[in-house]
């Protein structure tokens, strides 16, 4: 699932703003509520909402109050969330992803941790796969000297949870670049002043693991897809 803020114009963030500060208070709040506080009609909170890429005001509601954006009955293994993953699988944010990275010139790639490891994983098949300038960057602190206006930044990573992303989404702003987040899980708590973000799944891996006890699997899988789709469109001779 992709999330846009930057589709949004200047009033539609401020109602997004708002409806965000009130949830806080009020978890509960219907779309005739919501519309009342923002001082517009319902039918533009509608709008608002699937103009962001949620399925309708019930699903975006989940989302400001904190909760998984689809029930779903507890996974019992690995290899049923993988399952659920691949069930649920949104090709359509792997085409976004090999068009922004054929559409750039210089691809960064960043993560944190084992996700680090991931990444240069990526950055090997992608020098296989494209004529391109492609980084991976070991520390966060080298990327605003790295970065370019014909530059695209991806940043992956798990959950979200041990890092601040807005600094170096922030550098690429400034550099006029482009810059992309991949999450595999739903992160409610994340910031969006980041442009764009890809969350992977709504399901959650076990709450008792620490970052490094996670596995990348779907990352890894998604990376596969990204390549298999380049691959595709743009086969080496």
């Amino acid at each position: 699932m992709k999330i846009q803020l930057d589709r949004l114009n200047d009033l539609e963030i401020e109602i997004h703003r708002c409806l965000m500060a009130a949830s806080q208070d009020q978890p509960q709040m219907t779309i005739t509520e919501a519309a009342k506080l923002a001082d517009v009609s319902p039918s533009k909170i509608s709008k608002l909402v699937k103009k962001m890429g949620f399925s309708g005001y019930k699903e975006y509601s989940r989302f400001l109050a904190g909760k998984e954006l689809v029930k779903q009955k507890k996974l019992n293994s690995e290899f049923a969330r993988i399952q659920d993953f691949m069930e649920n699988f949104d090709a359509s944010s792997v085409d976004y992803l090999a068009d922004l990275i054929q559409q750039s010139e210089k691809i960064l790639l960043f993560g944190y941790g084992p996700t680090n490891f991931c990444m240069e994983y990526f950055e090997y098949k992608l020098n296989f796969t494209l004529n391109k300038n492609v980084i991976r960057v070991s520390q966060p602190s080298l990327i605003p000297d790295l970065l370019t206006d014909d530059s695209l930044l991806l940043i992956f990573s798990v959950a979200g949870k041990f890092a601040n992303f807005d600094p170096l989404f922030e550098e690429a702003k400034k550099h006029h670049a482009k810059s992309l987040l991949v999450m595999e899980e739903m992160n409610t708590d994340l910031s969006l002043d980041a442009s764009e973000i890809i969350f992977l799944t709504k399901s959650h891996q076990e709450e008792h693991l620490k970052s490094h006890e996670k596995t990348r699997t779907i990352l890894l899988m998604y990376i596969e897809e990204v390549i298999r789709k380049l691959t595709k469109n743009d086969p080496r001779e």
